[in-house]
């Protein structure tokens, strides 16, 4: 009993995803003997973390079906939103807390046009990018804002025994949230909406709470990752988390999240960020363009979607074939 009660059962998907993780380790130490050094690995997780803990975010959402394509600029609004407050001379505290208010509202915004006024994720959250962009410019002027106090650079440029503060918080995020999935009743709520959202309200899921819940959280994340990144560069930009956006649903696809919703986790998430910055750590070290560092991990994004896309197929015809011989054994009972 003991034994099974631990063992570790690893579906295709994880399986190929972590044999790509091997692969890449295994190149990562041919191209370059500084690849597997602790400095490097921890380099990578400081990297990652900003576009990791947005990539969380954006796991709870797909999850439901969805998606939040206004992600991006609401970490470049909070980031303008804490810049301003930190400037002004208010408290480290008092900006974050005003930073994190922003996020809140930028969430109910889309959770309202998604789920109480039935408007397509995509088509929302399209919008809603514009408007948090558009804001975060006027309030900016379109400005970088600089000249940010040395005692905020603590969240993107510390070190708690040799590990980055963001690694960090990216690594008690990615738990907190892997519980909440697992263990909690509001996972069980977001798999059931991604499965079927109008099966999951007959059940008696009240689908307008949960979906406000996920795509408030989505947006917390993003300011997460918004001040960490003010933190690293001393600067607050409206368009900083333009660049992680397809990045981050990528690493989310590749992790094993169905991009229909229903399957998948934060663990894999994480997983999928690690890999990507892999690669252009690699890239860097061989010292090889950015283009081929686009390259490659399109690449690896195609191949390993296309296989998920086949499995699924397989699972769906296995599943369909089980059930018809299921009711023929009833038949001749």
């Amino acid at each position: 009993m003991g034994k099974e009660k631990f063992r570790i059962r690893l579906t295709l998907n994880q399986m190929v995803l972590l044999g790509t993780l091997l692969i890449i380790l295994l190149t990562g130490t041919l191209v370059s003997h500084n690849f597997l050094t602790l400095r490097n690995m921890l380099s990578i997780f400081q990297q990652m973390s900003e576009m990791g803990i947005m990539a969380l975010g954006l796991t709870l959402c797909i999850l439901t079906g969805g998606n939040d394509l206004s992600a991006g600029t609401t970490m470049g609004l909070c980031a303008v939103i804490t810049g301003v407050c930190l400037t002004s001379g208010m408290p480290v505290g008092l900006a974050m807390v005003c930073s994190l208010a922003v996020a809140v509202i930028c969430g109910c915004i889309n959770a309202l046009l998604i789920s109480v006024m039935k408007v397509p994720p995509m088509i929302a959250t399209l919008g809603t990018q514009m408007f948090f962009n558009g804001v975060a410019l006027v309030i900016s002027k379109g400005n970088s804002i600089s000249n940010i106090p040395e005692s905020f650079y603590f969240f993107g440029q510390g070190k708690v025994l040799g590990i980055p503060v963001q690694a960090i918080v990216l690594l008690v995020l990615t738990a907190a949230l892997s519980i909440v999935l697992k263990r909690k009743v509001l996972g069980r709520y977001i798999i059931a909406i991604g499965n079927n959202i109008k099966a999951a309200a007959y059940a008696g899921i009240d689908t307008v709470k949960v979906l406000f819940a996920v795509y408030i959280l989505c947006s917390l994340m993003c300011c997460f990752a918004g001040n960490i990144q003010v933190a690293r560069v001393a600067t607050a930009r409206a368009d900083m988390g333009g660049v992680f956006l397809m990045q981050c649903i990528s690493a989310v696809v590749l992790g094993g999240t169905s991009i229909n919703g229903g399957r998948g986790g934060v663990g894999g998430t994480v997983l999928g960020v690690f890999i990507f910055a892999m690669i252009s750590n690699i890239m860097n070290l061989a010292g090889a363009s950015s283009f081929w560092q686009q390259f490659a991990t399109g690449s690896i994004l195609v191949l390993v979607v296309v296989f998920n896309c086949i499995t699924e197929m397989s699972q769906k015809r296995i599943r369909v074939f089980s059930s018809r011989e299921a009711r023929k054994l009833r038949s001749k009972k």
